[in-house]
């Protein structure tokens, strides 16, 4: 039985490209409502003064972040060209931001996936924590 050497070469080229296009950045709407489907988790991080650049001084936080299978971005006019990179960076997780009667869904559905619909805004401070928000209108559970 001969093999193709091709079959294989294809197979190597597929997969490979799945795999870039897994990758890939998904650009969302700013300020309007879009449901995303992600996994909900309390994240541990520093807080003020300097947001973990010196985590022996910096404060202690915790909140919650919505956790995505890939990265995603807003439109972003960078302040200078230069700062691009850290000025429209992209998320794969980001901070949510939820009344009590949702935090309540939320810490029920932590580390599950679910169905989160709110509002996308690019961060302007360092105390949003991630470099896009999302302020949320409703939790369910996602079904598998």
């Amino acid at each position: 039985m001969t093999r193709n050497p091709w079959k294989y070469l294809f197979l190597i080229f597929a997969v490979s490209c799945v795999e870039q296009s897994a990758a890939q950045i998904v650009t969302l709407p700013e300020g309007q409502e879009i449901t995303l489907v992600g996994t909900i988790r309390e994240v541990h991080g520093f807080g003020p003064p300097g947001y973990g650049e010196d985590k022996k001084l910096d404060s202690k936080i915790k909140y919650w972040a919505l956790e995505l299978p890939n990265p995603i971005t807003t439109p972003c006019t960078p302040e200078r060209p230069e700062w691009e990179s850290s000025d429209c960076a992209s998320a794969k997780h980001f901070h949510i931001y939820f009344n009590e009667l949702l935090e309540r869904k939320a810490r029920a559905a932590k580390n599950r996936k679910m169905v989160v619909k709110g509002t996308l805004h690019r961060s302007e401070t360092a105390g949003e924590i991630t470099p896009i928000y999302m302020d949320v209108t409703s939790i369910e559970p996602a079904m598998e």
